[in-house]
């Protein structure tokens, strides 16, 4: 990490740790709150986004004028339809470069995995991990209380036939749930919502406009309660290293994360958009990044975040989405 980088890092650490802990139930936010029963929640999980400095050449959220991926640490909005975005602290208390497998353990669990393991873990979740996430998954709990809950990502058949050894956070956690992995034939979307990884091997599939694949997730939550979409291809792209496509790539998603914006009915279905760890802000090295990750939200459910807004820890996101859940449920 460069002197500038570190320099804004730090900086807006410093905001997360300046918080005083207000613990996740407030009985403030219990007045007139909404009911879920006509309510949802899309939470877009976006591997390896960081919020970084908007350094020329290094960072590709300065290579284009986005309207959503607003994200340089010296210029962080503002979003459309009233969004705010919190930085949140993603190292975990550690020393070294936060990892995709304690980082989305995290993310999802509530549970620091990193403090758990006595370090960072890459890749995919280990046997402790997946315990972890089988007990204290968003996913279980959001199911215990009694909503409808889905996976939006589908599988290749190769996927069900050939079983790999090791599974990404996300399918550990959909599967100890008791919820359905979704194939190619449900509605669903891949990992690239575009289909062209999907094309460019030989399936037949259409190909999808970044507007198209955002109509396919709303209608999706439409019909759950929480519903979840995973991208990791910014952290596949960070490792490449390739500035210009890393542009490219942003683009893209900056033009899908739009429209979802624009399609969502924000009275009845909220949003969130986070991250496990920083990579593709920081084009300079092809590692992950100590910075500060976004907690991006929009809608009903920014009431539950909105004391955190100076700043929060990744261990806080599953317990405040979890809160908007049982508070909206206690009132129902």
């Amino acid at each position: 990490m460069n002197q500038e980088s570190r320099v804004f890092s730090i900086i807006l650490l410093l905001q997360v740790a300046s918080r005083r802990w207000q613990g996740p139930f407030l009985e403030t936010r219990t007045k007139g709150f909404v009911s879920l029963s006509d309510h949802s929640v899309l939470f877009v999980f976006i591997d390896g986004l960081g919020i970084g400095p908007g350094t020329k050449g290094v960072n590709p959220f300065a290579g284009f004028n986005p309207r959503v991926l607003r994200l340089r640490a010296d210029a962080l909005g503002p979003f459309p339809r009233g969004g705010i975005c919190i930085p949140t602290e993603a190292t975990l208390g550690l020393k070294g470069l936060p990892q995709s497998a304690t980082g989305q353990t995290t993310l999802f669990t509530g549970v620091n995995a990193a403090r758990k393991l006595g370090h960072h873990l890459q890749g995919f979740p280990s046997p402790s991990l997946k315990e972890v996430i089988a007990q204290e998954s968003l996913f279980r709990k959001i199911t215990e209380l009694g909503y409808k809950v889905t996976f939006a990502n589908a599988f290749t058949p190769r996927f069900f036939k050939h079983r790999p050894r090791w599974v990404s956070t996300t399918t550990v956690m959909t599967e100890t749930a008791g919820i359905q992995l979704r194939d190619l034939n449900h509605r669903s979307l891949f990992m690239d919502f575009t289909n062209r990884f999907l094309r460019d091997r030989g399936f037949e599939v259409p190909i999808r406009s970044p507007k198209t694949a955002a109509d396919v997730l709303v209608e999706l939550t439409a019909t759950q309660s929480l519903c979840l979409y995973e991208y990791f291809l910014t952290d596949l792209e960070g490792h490449r290293g390739s500035f210009d496509s890393a542009v490219e790539l942003l683009r893209q998603l900056d033009q899908f994360l739009d429209s979802i914006i624009e399609s969502l009915d924000l009275g009845r279905t909220s949003l969130v958009i986070s991250s496990d760890h920083g990579n593709i802000e920081d084009m300079s090295h092809g590692q992950h990044t100590r910075n500060p990750v976004p907690t991006m939200i929009w809608g009903n459910i920014q009431q539950i975040f909105h004391p955190f807004s100076a700043g929060l820890r990744l261990e806080e996101i599953t317990p405040l989405i979890v809160e908007f859940f049982e508070t909206s449920h206690d009132t129902t």
